[in-house]
């Protein structure tokens, strides 16, 4: 059901203030009107009063049949077609009726009162309505012109604004991680639009301890990148305060109950990695399950946690512990990668992503995984363009002491 109410923050027209700007306006588009038609019949200056009041009241009365299409007809037309992309030829149609009438109104008040006789007959009436039509069909086209302009303008705005958004969270973002002796993480974004709903981080609240973090936000644009960026500040808050990921996700999942009136919810995994044991702790918010191939050639999902966050407030999260071995790598990913579809809707698929993987030099550091990954999707797309935000984060486990 569609909100009648005004959009607040957004000026509504008025109809009386754009009756009482007629005052000004009919006047001064009167004036080129009436020097128009003393120029082409050669009419001396003395009368120029007389074309004057003619004009005039052509203006004013085309001008009084605009104003009811803008502040009668127009509404209607608004709420009944409001989808309809033929809106815009259906108001401009509106306008040049509105504009006919308002000249044969003319045409009529002029014959009644300033020059009796104006009109012989029908000729007379359809010479007027021709040149009526003939200017009306000028001021509608100036005036889409100029409402297409104002709105390109607009866009341009918006389209600036996505693109500083943009510029904000790729900031965000790490590009530089941090180097450890035992763990070498990489990570990267490809947004399907100006802002994205992914994103990943890892932080190091110590010396011995990382934290991976990914999330997939509901939706695309503005309202997923907010909430992103929301979850993003609630995980670095509570970095270095709190041990258990699974005690990060629940207070995240409460905040983003709390904050979000728009239905928003978001998958999220979340490890951390105690570095001198080469234990990883982790929780899964309903994210796809991170693939972890060991060094053996084995491999196995992470699954433990609980569902999306966002959903319910007191939702519990579990967590596992695993115990990470040299050679073994972790590859977490957002449903951008196995959700790709091509032209003919066949999606990457995670079975494709297994082998692509499967297929990969095992002394492949991060960098070179998350590349792989990457150009594999890019390679299945072919010519169609990501409909989801793509992010994967790939971690390497380093040869060293425990």
């Amino acid at each position: 059901m569609a909100d009648s109410r005004p959009v607040r923050g957004k000026k509504q027209p008025s109809a009386l203030r754009d009756l009482v700007n007629l005052v000004w306006f009919v006047p001064l588009i009167a004036l080129p009107f009436a020097l128009f038609f003393m120029f082409i019949q050669s009419t001396p200056w003395k009368m120029f009063p007389d074309f004057f009041a003619v004009s005039l009241v052509f203006s004013g009365c085309i001008n009084l049949g605009l104003w009811v299409t803008d502040h009668v007809l127009r509404p209607v037309l608004m709420r009944r077609y409001e989808a309809d992309p033929r809106l815009a030829f259906y108001i401009a149609g509106s306008n040049l009726v509105m504009s006919l009438i308002g000249a044969l109104a003319a045409l009529l008040v002029i014959n009644a009162t300033l020059v009796k006789g104006f009109i012989h007959g029908a000729r007379d009436i359809t010479v007027g309505l021709v040149w009526s039509l003939l200017f009306g069909v000028m001021f509608v086209g100036v005036a889409l012109s100029v409402r297409f302009y104002k709105k390109a303008m607009e866009r341009a705005g918006s389209e600036r604004e996505l693109q500083l958004a943009r510029r904000i969270q790729r900031s965000f973002l790490l590009s530089e991680f941090p180097r450890r002796p035992r763990i070498e993480v990489h990570a990267e974004n490809i947004s399907s639009r100006e802002v994205s709903g992914d994103f990943y981080d890892v932080v190091t609240p110590n010396d011995s301890e990382i934290l991976l973090a990914i999330a997939d936000v509901s939706g695309k644009g503005v309202p997923a990148a907010l909430l992103s960026s929301m979850l993003q500040a609630s995980l670095r808050t509570q970095a270095g305060a709190v041990a258990s990921p699974a005690a990060i996700m629940r207070t995240m999942n409460s905040l983003a109950c709390q904050r979000t009136s728009t239905g928003q919810f978001a998958t999220f995994f979340l490890a951390a990695i105690h570095e001198p044991t080469m234990t990883l702790r982790y929780t899964n918010g309903g994210h796809n399950f991170p693939l972890m191939m060991r060094a053996d050639g084995s491999r196995r999902t992470l699954e433990v946690g609980g569902t999306v966050i966002g959903m319910l407030e007191e939702m519990p999260f579990e967590e596992e512990a695993v115990q990470l071995e040299t050679g073994d790598r972790l590859v977490i990913y957002t449903d951008g990668v196995t959700e790709a579809a091509r032209a003919d809707q066949e999606m990457f698929g995670e079975e494709r992503l297994i082998a692509l993987l499967d297929r990969g030099p095992r002394d492949a550091s991060a960098a070179q995984v998350v590349q792989r990954v990457l150009e594999g999707v890019r390679e299945f797309l072919g010519d169609a363009e990501p409909g989801d935000d793509v992010t994967v984060m790939a971690l390497r486990v380093l040869p060293g002491k425990a």
